[in-house]
């Protein structure tokens, strides 16, 4: 795979499992695991802006071939080890996935190298929650939970709506998550039906320490194949703030005059934070749209600043942090 060029390819050994990882970067630790089907163009993007923010990144290698997509062999190698070798826990609720194990000794293995006060983790769709149990005997201090998965919303509906509710935790591991201190960083769009109940149980769960950011509009990988720019900015905001030690990135400066142009042709309810350079216009908003309110506020940022806006909710109001987000 041609983006991976540049990548140093390592294996660590836990017990009798081997496996392997992509290493690149100086700095404090981040672990970025991908998603179903496996490590695609659209991760090693996210991954190099990490490593460009200043961060050594390590991408695990947990299933899938490199490249190879929803090709019908990739498909049936992913299948096979998500159903035969039980290696996660699809369908189980109160469960952790066992793979947590090793994922956690390459969150210990790379913090014993970089240092710092902890690695961050970011985990997406199937690997959205394992940030979360990896915080459980490692050293995982900033872990960001995009569009998690698992276990599976599926079957009867009192059953699917248990599972679209659990976090894929063991009882012993929720306790560790929410003993932590740490503050938890969620991305989804608010109408993806994959992330289930989940959010508000990690509200219960952690109350004001869990961040969440939910977009408007269809999508799912809100990092990657369906990627809001916004999303990625608060996510580099918020390793900075948690993991790193001083921030390498510089931030756009925004335009105050079009945002309060904008604002006042969209009415009360909403925030405008507007950069060029690209050209970005991003929405607050303090509860989610119906398809004809964001119909409308689409129509009314592209006529006032040629731009589509991403339009997103978040909670806690104050809890972004980036300076193209939140001043």
């Amino acid at each position: 795979m041609k983006e991976l060029e540049g990548w140093q390819r390592s294996y660590l050994t836990v017990g009798e499992e081997t496996r392997g990882y992509y290493r690149k970067g100086d700095g404090r630790g981040v672990i970025i695991i991908h998603e179903f089907p496996g490590i695609e163009p659209s991760l090693l993007r996210l991954a190099e802006e990490v490593v460009a923010a200043g961060f050594t990144v390590v991408l695990p290698h947990l299933f899938g071939d490199p490249g190879a997509g929803f090709s019908a062999r990739n498909i049936a190698g992913d299948i096979r080890q998500f159903c035969v070798r039980r290696e996660f826990s699809v369908f189980a609720r109160g469960r952790t996935s066992p793979i947590a194990g090793w994922l956690r000794a390459l969150a210990r293995d790379l913090h014993e190298g970089v240092g710092g006060p902890g690695v961050g983790v970011i985990g997406m769709c199937f690997t959205g929650g394992f940030g979360l149990a990896m915080m459980a005997d490692a050293p995982v201090i900033a872990p960001v939970v995009a569009e998690p998965s698992l276990p599976a919303a599926i079957g009867f509906p009192r059953s699917a709506a248990l599972r679209g509710a659990d976090l894929g935790l063991s009882p012993a591991d929720a306790d560790a998550v929410a003993d932590s201190g740490c503050e938890v960083l969620g991305l989804r769009f608010r109408t993806d039906v994959t992330t289930g109940t989940r959010f508000e149980s990690l509200r219960r769960l952690l109350g004001e320490r869990f961040l969440s950011l939910e977009f408007e509009g269809r999508g799912h990988s809100v990092l990657t194949a369906d990627r809001q720019e916004f999303a990625v900015e608060e996510v580099l905001a918020f390793l900075d703030r948690t993991v790193n030690d001083a921030t390498v990135r510089r931030e756009a400066e925004r335009d105050r005059m079009l945002e309060s142009r904008l604002e006042t042709a969209l009415g009360s309810g909403f925030e405008a934070r507007i950069t060029h350079g690209p050209d970005r216009v991003t929405l607050l908003i303090q509860r989610g749209l119906t398809r004809k309110g964001l119909e409308r506020v689409q129509g009314i940022t592209r006529e006032v600043t040629s731009v589509d806006p991403e339009v997103v909710r978040v909670t806690p109001r104050g809890a972004v942090a980036s300076n193209a987000a939140g001043g």
